[in-house]
């Protein structure tokens, strides 16, 4: 894609974005959906959830061992119930083994060594990101592998930081609303800050880092765009499936009784692989109406 091409992408406004680029909800799918096929994003799914297998351990490794250094009790503890809410049991058993054996076993040497893992699987991780997301705007990988690796390094660990201030809110938040019903208690607000603390910290979470890899990630010169089309249906669309997928598995699904110990690797692996496809379809989407506006903006000149 030549220079030209990346400005008159990233001219596309806010406006021009939320109508879909002149889309019809209905055309949008049906290109998105196209598009998926296209891409081929299915295999580049695949791959995120492999790499993000990989870093999961080391990812643990870290967040406990930063954790540990806070002044704050619980953290651990928080972190297991978002973790339980969220997740298959068969998964939450599994990580609650982890994260038990990394607190037993931690050491500086498992530290740099979950540091050196979680540099290394961040960086493919977001090195399939930013393929797949090319191939959405249809265009070739223009940076140096060496900016590539460290667009990509930077990433990883600004991830980590944002989810080391969530993990921190799923502390904090509950003793926060506390303090709120205290003051200014009424049924509606008790339900709603009871049961939705945690929830809107992992949907900002979701929304965040999202709307941070489609504005960095592609070989596109993008304007920065706190919510898009895009980064909105990955945090529904992750919701959604996170107790979709739970139900499915507690009540329909018992890979336990099939795989035994691998069963909880088998669920974690689809649930990434979901997720990842997940956030694919939502980079197709932002690359469905671009092309689209684009269109319209050369039909009208």
């Amino acid at each position: 894609m030549t220079e030209q091409k990346q400005i008159q992408l990233g001219k596309i406004g806010f406006r021009a974005m939320w109508k879909f680029g002149g889309l019809t909800p209905w055309n949008l799918i049906r290109q998105a959906v196209r598009g998926y096929n296209k891409h081929r994003l299915s295999a580049q799914s695949a791959q995120f959830a492999y790499y993000a297998m990989f870093t999961l351990v080391p990812l643990l490794i870290v967040i406990i061992a930063c954790t540990a250094q806070l002044p704050i009790r619980g953290v651990i503890v928080s972190m297991e119930n978002a973790i339980n809410q969220g997740l298959p049991t068969t998964v939450s058993q599994m990580l609650f083994a982890q994260i038990e054996d990394i607190q037993k076993n931690s050491t500086y040497s498992l530290i740099m060594a979950g540091l050196a893992l979680l540099s290394l699987g961040g960086t493919r991780l977001f090195f399939t990101m930013g393929t797949g997301l090319d191939a959405i705007f249809e265009v070739d990988q223009r940076r140096t592998f060496w900016k590539a690796g460290g667009l990509s390094l930077l990433l990883t660990f600004g991830v980590l930081l944002l989810f080391l201030i969530s993990v921190i809110l799923l502390v904090l938040g509950p003793e926060l609303a506390q303090i709120v019903l205290k003051y200014f208690y009424t049924p509606w607000l008790h339900l709603l800050l009871s049961a939705g603390v945690r929830w809107s910290i992992a949907c900002g979470f979701m929304l965040i880092s999202t709307s941070v890899i489609y504005w960095v990630v592609p070989s596109v010169k993008l304007p920065w765009k706190i919510i898009t089309p895009g980064s909105l249906f990955v945090v529904i669309s992750w919701v959604v499936m996170l107790q979709g997928f739970r139900m499915y598995v507690e009540n329909f699904a018992h890979y336990n009784e099939t795989y035994g110990t691998l069963g909880g690797f088998i669920v974690l692996l689809a649930w990434l692989y979901l997720t990842g496809a997940i956030l694919m379809m939502g980079g197709e989407i932002n690359g469905v109406i671009y092309r689209s506006a684009k269109q319209k903006a050369e039909n009208e000149a």
